[in-house]
């Protein structure tokens, strides 16, 4: 039996077209893949804090207790969102460098970079869903004892590089699903490719191929947008159906490159060649895993200090301020806008709330 027929197409695949290695290469799956691994871990490390009750607020206003449990939650924020900025930017990026090339890129390469992008998507829904739960963590105590409705602010940073992300990734799928409908074995610059590692002998081709691009496409968008407006009580929901796209695009990945493996035209080697793509595409990663370490190092410090004092560690000015820069306009809830506030309700540092707490503690002691 022959596992490379194309009942529609007529024939066996002839041309799948010339390697691209820089586009999607080991570097550039490693890099995404692990990116998207490494949000989907964090995520599951919140869940297990929210389980055991440490990502909770339920100390009064001005204790001692409540500067703790907002300072934990705005570890875990930055610790949350470690990488996933550096993966939407190269997500973006790496899809209109594809819709730039697409006229000379085959069929086969366009379903590779279909496959890698969406790894983006499944970083993106991890890190932004246990995101706006830390963020309403914090900001539900000041909106209830205001009595205030909870503003959303829909068009914050993360969530307009979601949008993006969304429309690209939905052009690109269009992009594949024409391609799809030009299967030919033999037309340049490739329009088919080996698919007996993914797919039946009996299936039909493109067809089978078009409903698998459709369907995961369409279920990927969907929790994608799911992340940003679902309420943060879906939060799990949304973060298991973005999780299975993890297994299914990265075997779909590895299977693909290893069928097509030594038939492209003109090879002379394989696509494992290290280049700047992929170099940067692990770099990256990289920088992401020494930014964990380090962010993760100071979440520790944190708990280790307050277990023995009882109280936060003291924050220099110039770790605040960078704080501040990396937080504005990061917030999803604000329950009173800024230019509304009046002058005595501006927001105090960490070191005034911990004071103001100190002091009254030392009165009552007294």
């Amino acid at each position: 039996m022959d596992f490379w027929k194309r009942e529609e197409a007529g024939g066996e695949c002839e041309l799948v077209g010339e390697e691209m290695a820089t586009l999607v290469g080991n570097g550039i799956l490693v890099g995404f893949a692990g990116q998207a691994l490494l949000s989907l871990c964090l995520s599951a490390w919140v869940f297990f804090l929210t389980k055991h009750g440490n990502m909770d607020i339920t100390h009064p206003e001005g204790s001692i207790g409540r500067v703790v449990e907002r300072k934990r939650m705005e570890f875990v924020m930055n610790i949350l969102m470690v990488g996933s900025d550096f993966q939407s930017t190269l997500g973006i990026a790496y899809m209109i460098t594809t819709f730039a090339q697409a006229q000379i890129m085959d069929t086969y390469h366009l379903h590779l970079v279909f496959d890698i992008a969406s790894f983006v998507g499944v970083s993106n829904t991890a890190a932004l869903v246990c995101w706006r739960y830390c963020r309403a963590k914090i900001s539900e105590p000041d909106a209830k004892r205001r009595g205030l409705r909870e503003r959303v602010t829909w068009f914050d940073s993360r969530y307009r590089a979601a949008y993006i992300f969304v429309a690209l990734y939905l052009a690109l799928t269009i992009l594949l699903e024409l391609r799809l409908n030009e299967w030919a074995p033999n037309k340049e610059p490739g329009r088919c490719y080996y698919s007996h590692l993914v797919t039946s002998p009996s299936d039909s081709h493109p067809g089978s191929d078009k409903l698998y691009v459709a369907f995961t496409s369409a279920w990927l968008m969907i929790v994608v947008l799911a992340s940003v407006f679902a309420g943060v009580g879906k939060r799990r929901a949304i973060l298991i159906l973005s999780a299975l796209h993890f297994p299914l695009h990265l075997y779909m990945a590895i299977a693909l490159r290893q069928a097509n493996q030594g038939k492209f035209e003109g090879e002379t080697n394989h696509e494992n060649e290290w280049d700047f793509g992929q170099t940067t595409a692990v770099l990256l990663l990289g920088i992401a895993l020494v930014e964990l370490v380090a962010k993760g190092k100071e979440y520790y410090d944190f708990e280790t200090h307050v277990a023995k004092h009882g109280v936060p560690p003291p924050t220099d000015d110039h770790s605040i301020h960078k704080d501040e820069e990396a937080s504005d306009g990061s917030y999803l809830l604000d329950p009173v806008p800024q230019d509304e506030r009046s002058p005595g309700e501006s927001q105090q540092t960490t070191e005034e709330h911990c004071a103001t707490a100190k002091n009254g503690y030392q009165r009552v002691e007294g």
